[in-house]
């Protein structure tokens, strides 16, 4: 069944590195007519399975609790991805996902381990950048969320990004 998603691609290739992948389905990400807010826990466990099955997510899927509580701890943005050291703090984070960048940041997390157990002191680096991305969706997984939802979501979409033109 066609070809795996860049994130799917990258849990394979690193869950037998020591890291642990987990994907949180915090709220529908554009509500329309099919999937709209969720109005019950029993609904947004539905909403998370039918995401999982159309999307092909294959690490474990975490569901927020109907307050978001989960999502407004991690910061209420879109398409949130963060990566969690062993030592519990977050060497990485980004607002929406760039799968070459994630892959650099685990390859770099891995190149770390190895220095150290060949005796090598290391150090964090610190780096901050500003990513530009499409406004406008043009195909893709983002695509298919919005084809999911229905109709109300891509016109409530096209109505936010006119506006801001």
């Amino acid at each position: 069944m066609g070809e795996v998603s860049p994130l799917n691609k990258l849990y394979e290739n690193y869950r037998d590195k020591d890291f642990e992948f987990f994907t949180v389905y915090v709220r529908e990400p554009h509500p329309g007519e099919n999937y709209g807010p969720h109005s019950s826990l029993e609904q947004k466990i539905q909403s998370a399975r039918d995401c999982r099955v159309q999307d092909g997510i294959q690490n474990p899927l975490l569901v927020d609790d109907l307050e978001g509580t989960v999502h407004q701890a991690y910061g209420i943005m879109p398409n949130m991805i963060y990566i969690i050291g062993k030592d519990g703090k977050v060497v990485y984070k980004a607002m929406w996902t760039d799968h070459s960048e994630i892959e650099s940041v685990l390859a770099n997390l891995v190149q770390a381990d190895n220095l150290r157990a060949k005796g090598v002191r290391v150090k964090p680096s610190y780096t901050e950048k500003i990513n530009y991305v499409p406004a406008e969706y043009a195909g893709g997984i983002r695509e298919k969320v919005f084809e999911r939802a229905g109709q109300k979501a891509w016109d409530d979409y096209r109505t936010v990004f006119a506006s801001k033109s």
